[in-house]
């Protein structure tokens, strides 16, 4: 394969622009590209990342091209791999496309992360069924029209980390939900019960258009109803991205944080985060026995680098001693 290209694209033109069929190449990341051919990319054709591929006898007037803009013969093309199923784990959909067809991700059960916009209107029936390994959203919005964002968020009930990418940036955590059919014998009749406060959290919108005050509100049932680590990442999220923070919304999740920031604190350890533990240990007090606690954490992970920061913020607090020698 000539230039040395490691990804191939199977693509068929239309009067709107291009169509994916076939996405092919060496990497778990799958990047759809804004243009093919010279022409944008406006769909993805049906079952185009999942298990069950498009078949190019299908489509007589498709054609391969390498991503660095040449025409590849077919034979050569095939050598690559077909990114499909569980060999895709992220993927990156450019502004232009406009359709994604019937299971588009069918069953990709390893796609953790995807990227959008929210101009991609037109979403085929089942594309994220067998999606559940989905974790992390990051949506371009254009706040002047219709979103796919509430859509996209009923299709997919598990816990997801949005990052907003809007006039500002907001980081999001829309909590799981699941709901349970319960039969009522007596009356002859199945009672829905749904369970956790992700339901709620994906209704805090106005037609399409996301409400962030609406979102915050809804706060105090995170506390109640999902896990502190939970309630923990929402809050952080909030504060560091604080897109349409009113101030009483600010407050309660300063709050929130005071009285869980040690567990906070490990979180950001466990994680290896280093920006995250350095916004929490500039935004909220930490006593000395809170430090000593979690560089204890820290050192039993083997977190170097969070036992050195919070050594040295223990130190301008003049909570560390050092040893002093006499002749």
């Amino acid at each position: 394969m000539s230039l040395g290209a490691d990804t191939v694209y199977l693509c068929e033109r239309g009067k709107e622009g291009v169509t994916l069929l076939e996405y092919r190449g060496l990497d778990s990341l799958a990047v759809v590209p804004e243009q093919i051919g010279g022409a944008a990319v406006t769909a993805l054709a049906p079952y185009v990342f999942s298990k069950h591929g498009n078949d190019d006898t299908q489509h007589p007037a498709a054609f391969w091209q390498s991503g660095d803009g040449v025409a590849v013969p077919r034979d050569e093309a095939v050598k690559l791999p077909r990114v499909k199923g569980d060999s895709l784990e992220e993927l990156r959909l450019p502004g232009s496309l406009r359709r994604v067809g019937a299971y588009g991700f069918y069953n990709c059960g390893r796609l953790k992360r995807l990227e959008l916009y929210s101009t991609t209107l037109d979403w085929g029936t089942g594309v994220f069924a067998g999606c559940g390994g989905i974790r992390e959203l990051e949506i371009h919005v254009d706040e002047s029209r219709r979103s796919c964002l509430k859509e996209i968020l009923a299709e997919l009930r598990q816990t997801l980390t949005v990052d907003y990418d809007g006039a500002e940036r907001a980081r999001l955590i829309f909590p799981e939900f699941f709901e349970e059919a319960v039969e009522n014998t007596p009356a002859r009749i199945l009672v829905t019960n749904t369970h956790g406060c992700g339901q709620k959290y994906r209704n805090a919108f106005v037609g399409t258009q996301f409400q962030f005050r609406e979102y915050d509100s809804l706060f105090p049932h995170v506390q109640v109803q999902e896990p502190e680590e939970l309630a923990v990442e929402l809050a952080m999220g909030r504060l560091r991205y604080p897109c349409c923070l009113a101030e009483e919304h600010r407050a309660q999740y300063m709050d929130y944080l005071r009285e869980h920031r040690i567990a906070a604190a490990c979180q950001a350890v466990d994680g290896s985060d280093g920006e995250k533990l350095e916004w929490l240990t500039g935004e909220i007090r930490y006593e000395a026995e809170d430090l000593n606690t979690v560089i204890e954490r820290a050192r039993m992970n083997g977190n170097t680098a969070a036992v050195s920061l919070l050594m040295d913020k223990a130190r301008r607090k003049g909570t560390v001693r050092r040893r002093k020698f006499g002749l």
